[in-house]
């Protein structure tokens, strides 16, 4: 018989997933609309100031003294670490608790994203074999979560929790190879003393994590710290949100301090049913405003009788503030007791989901597209497109399918091979991930910014093909519900 601890705890993470599954598809759906908005503007009259909003410094300027970034640095480098911060806790919440917790439950989507890394990969070097845009190939291997659960909300009760589950765990895995490949390709120039101080904050996160320290105030403060040292070391800033994931407990302080001082105040409330009264009733009677009403309080003020209202006020006043600190007391000892992990994601899903990758989008898919765009500049075109249209389902479809045959991995049962597909084909949905390695790939070419600009208009057709494509075959492999 299953304890009622691990039936809450399978009740709490089935309610996580679907509410990361809500966020990210309506996150989604947000999405298409930025993009669409800011190809737009990009296009349009208003162009020379969205590209102006870009490079609009942000900073403290201080006559010869100076610090700052472009709005476009920020939102890629500050903003979207909170983003990264968020995929960090979802990588860990999921090898902790969920899908990816056991190694027969992690075998499978691990495989398909590994297939659905290398493959790609290897049609992108494949255009581009030779030439400075071969490190560009990180562009071609990355999965947007939220435009691909975006793409399957339309498709409502019809596509079953097994394809989004498979999703969302295929997903995870992909975001931690884009971050190593971001980590071990598109990191320029060292700087060991940074590199060093780093290292010392990185320990003081494990050593608090270790003492069980529960206050998120002390993690966060320490991740600002490494971030800052992680941005002038010359790795990514956005790395130090992921470390800083890993580090942030994913476990539940019910101390036994906790749980008495709980108790303690439960025995309050015991106290007041015994000597029959009603914790929860408020004595607030609803007001009357008739002319007669107003005539009798009028009347009552100055007459005797005022004198024990009053009183019986002031009394009913002071019992609903002892009823106020108990609640406030039970409210704080219930809170130390939540998981920090689960606690702040909650926070930074729908701030990452309605705020900040929407803003990236905005700022980052407004490509201005002229007669004179080179689209043969190596094979950054050719080599994005059908990396991600037919590189990526071809990927995860043959390494799933390869694996359960080998017996190195057990599919679900109520998942099809052409539901995996049709994932796989949803997964070449790269827009979020995509065009941030984009802007990391390229830097170092002569035609940089041709290089990026062709690589973004790659990565907006691609990702659109696998929409449509992605959507049509996860209808065709799913039957509706009636």
């Amino acid at each position: 018989m299953p304890q009622p601890t691990n039936t809450y705890i399978k009740n709490r993470l089935k309610r996580d997933l679907n509410a990361f599954i809500n966020h990210e598809s309506f996150s989604g759906i947000l999405l298409f609309f930025c993009v669409i908005f800011a190809m737009l503007v990009a296009n349009s009259k208003f162009s020379p100031l969205y590209f102006a909003l870009k490079e609009l410094e942000l900073g403290a300027f201080l006559g010869p003294y100076s610090t700052g970034m472009s709005v476009e640095h920020f939102v890629n480098d500050v903003a979207m670490s909170l983003f990264f911060l968020m995929m960090g806790l979802e990588m860990k919440r999921e090898i902790l608790y969920g899908e990816l917790a056991g190694f027969k439950k992690i075998i499978f989507p691990m495989l398909a994203a590994i297939g659905g890394i290398i493959v790609p990969i290897g049609i992108y070097l494949y255009f581009n074999q030779g030439t400075p845009s071969a490190n560009g190939f990180g562009v071609a291997m990355s999965t947007d979560t939220a435009f691909a659960l975006g793409a399957i909300l339309f498709l409502g009760k019809r596509v079953p929790l097994s394809c989004k589950i498979f999703l969302v765990t295929l997903a995870v895995v992909d975001d931690l190879g884009a971050i190593l490949v971001i980590v071990l390709f598109y990191t320029t120039k060292l700087h060991i003393g940074w590199l060093a101080c780093a290292g010392l904050v990185l320990a003081m996160l494990i050593y608090i994590n270790h003492k069980d320290t529960y206050k998120l105030s002390s993690f966060l403060a320490l991740g600002v710290l490494l971030w800052i040292m992680v941005f002038n070391s010359g790795v990514h800033a956005t790395i130090a949100a992921v470390i800083l994931a890993f580090c942030i407990p994913g476990r539940s302080n019910v101390s036994d301090n906790c749980l008495l001082n709980l108790k303690r105040e439960l025995e309050s409330i015991r106290t007041y049913t015994q000597h029959g009264n009603d914790f929860f009733e408020t004595n607030i009677q609803q007001a009357r405003f008739s002319l007669r009403a107003i005539i009798q309080s009028l009347k009552n003020f100055f007459t005797d009788s005022a004198a024990s209202n009053v009183a019986h006020k002031k009394f009913n006043i002071e019992e609903q503030s002892r009823r106020v600190e108990i609640l406030d007391s039970i409210s704080r000892y219930s809170l130390q007791a939540q998981n920090p992990l689960l606690r702040l994601q909650s926070v930074l899903h729908p701030l990452c989901s309605y705020f900040i990758v929407p803003i990236f989008a905005f700022i980052n898919a407004g490509v201005a597209v002229d007669s004179g765009v080179d689209f043969d500049v190596d094979g950054i075109f050719t080599g994005t497109v059908i990396g991600l249209v037919i590189g990526k389902p071809l990927g995860i479809f043959v390494f799933a399918y390869l694996g359960v045959k080998l017996g190195l991995a057990t599919k679900p049962a109520s998942l099809s091979f052409l539901q995996v597909f049709a994932v796989g084909i949803l997964a070449g949905i790269g827009f979020t991930m995509s065009i941030f390695v984009a802007n990391l790939a390229y830097i170092d070419m002569e035609n940089a910014k041709e290089a990026v600009m062709i690589s973004k208009l790659a990565i907006l057709y691609a990702s659109s093909l696998a929409l449509l494509l992605g959507i049509a075959m996860l209808w065709v492999s799913t039957r509706a519900k009636s």
